[in-house]
């Protein structure tokens, strides 16, 4: 029931991107999320990562670096989960990310949609 996985970007995230993702993650499987660490490019500070960290429901403060560790200078976020399919979040941070996938949803039809747990974009 307890897996792992790895979440990966090469391109720099928005930080409110970041934001809308973990919050999202955190509202609908934050009860399975047993551990989360990462390190993460920001786009508004691309040399200076972001590490992330939470447990279940619980995300600690973000630290900014004032570099990257080593020359490997992509978004890693691993994830230690309890009965929660990879691809689950897989597909929501690729949506987040406008990751184009053949019958999946996009990030702005993630944002703007009336069933989500935020209620969507204009209300």
């Amino acid at each position: 029931h307890i897996g792992a996985f790895v979440l990966t970007a090469n391109a720099a995230i928005p930080a409110g991107t970041l934001e809308m993702f973990l919050e999202l993650l955190r509202a609908t499987h934050g009860a399975k999320l047993l551990r989360l660490k990462g390190i993460v490019k920001i786009a508004e500070e691309p040399g200076r990562p972001l590490v992330i960290h939470g447990v279940q429901h619980v995300m600690h403060p973000p630290v900014r670096l004032e570099a990257w560790p080593d020359a490997d200078q992509r978004t890693r976020i691993v994830l230690i989960t309890r009965d929660l399919a990879p691809e689950a979040v897989t597909r929501l941070f690729d949506a987040f990310l406008d990751r184009a996938a053949p019958d999946k949803p996009d990030r702005a039809a993630l944002l703007d949609n009336p069933l989500v747990p935020f209620g969507g974009i204009d209300r």
